[in-house]
C-alpha cells in the first residue's frame, strides 16, 4: 500500500470515529504535518476520500465531511415520505405555493395530454432533520383546490388518500443529474458545485390508468443515493 493510500485509510477511520456530517477537516498543511508528508501526498489521500463521497472540497473553506447518502428506492409504492419513514429519519414539509395553472407544453407532451389541460400546481420544500433536502413541484389532476388548501405538511399521498379516498401507484420515472440554479442553491443551502438529481414521476390511480399527479423533484445529490427496484 502506497503512503497516500495508507493516509487515506487512517483518515477514513478517523471520519467514522471522530467526525459528524458538516464538520471541516483540519487544513491540508496541518494534516501534512500530522502525517509527516508533503502537501502533494496529502492531497492524493484526500482525493481518495472525495472520490468515495466522504468529503467535499469547498473553495476558500476546506474539506467538509459529508453524510452517508440516504437510500432512495424507486418502486411502485415509493414516495418521499415513504422512503424517509423507512430510513427512520425525521422529515417535514413546507408548502410554498398552491395555484390553478395550465399544464406546461413540455410536460403535456411527456404525458400525452392536451397542452391546455388544467392542473393544480403545488410547490413544496422537504426537510430532513431540519436540513433542506428537496424541492418538489406537483401537478395534480382532477382534485378540488378548496380541499388541497388544507394540506399544510407531512405526506401528500397520505393526505390524498384521507381526503379523496385515493391510492396512487408510481408509473414512469425518469432521472437526470444537473447543476443547481442560484435560486435552488439558496433554497437548498448548497453551492453550485453540488449536483441535483431531478426526478420526474407519473402517479396513477392504483385501481386504473388515470393520471392524477406529475411531480418534478429536485433533490440534493449529496444526500441521496437512488436505487431502482426490478419488477417482480
Amino acid at each position: 500500500m502506497s503512503r497516500y493510500q495508507h493516509i487515506a485509510k487512517q483518515l477514513r477511520e478517523s471520519l467514522r470515529a471522530s467526525y459528524t456530517p458538516g464538520q471541516l477537516l483540519p487544513a491540508e498543511t496541518a494534516l501534512a504535518r500530522q502525517f509527516s508528508v508533503n502537501r502533494h501526498t496529502l492531497r492524493r489521500a484526500i482525493d481518495e476520500l472525495v472520490q468515495d463521497g466522504l468529503v467535499r472540497r469547498q473553495q476558500g473553506v476546506g474539506c467538509r465531511v459529508l453524510a452517508t447518502p440516504i437510500d432512495y428506492a424507486l418502486h411502485e409504492r415509493a414516495a418521499f415520505s415513504y422512503n424517509l419513514n423507512e430510513s427512520g429519519l425525521a422529515f417535514s414539509t413546507q408548502v410554498q405555493s398552491l395555484e390553478r395553472v395550465t399544464l406546461p407544453e413540455a410536460i403535456a407532451e411527456r404525458v400525452n395530454v392536451e397542452r391546455d389541460t388544467p392542473a393544480i400546481q403545488l410547490q413544496t420544500k422537504r426537510f430532513i432533520e431540519q436540513t433542506p433536502a428537496c424541492l418538489i413541484r406537483h401537478y395534480l389532476f382532477g382534485f378540488d383546490i378548496n380541499v388541497l388548501i388544507h394540506f399544510t405538511g407531512g405526506s401528500l399521498h397520505q393526505f390524498l388518500a384521507e381526503q379523496f379516498s385515493l391510492s396512487l401507484r408510481r408509473g414512469l420515472t425518469s432521472l437526470r443529474a444537473r447543476l443547481p440554479s442560484l435560486d435552488e442553491c439558496q433554497q437548498l443551502q448548497i453551492d453550485r458545485t453540488t449536483a441535483l438529481m431531478e426526478v420526474h414521476t407519473q402517479n396513477f390511480e392504483r385501481a386504473g390508468d388515470t393520471l392524477r399527479e406529475y411531480s418534478i423533484a429536485r433533490s440534493r445529490g449529496d444526500l441521496f443515493e437512488f436505487s431502482v427496484m426490478p419488477k417482480e
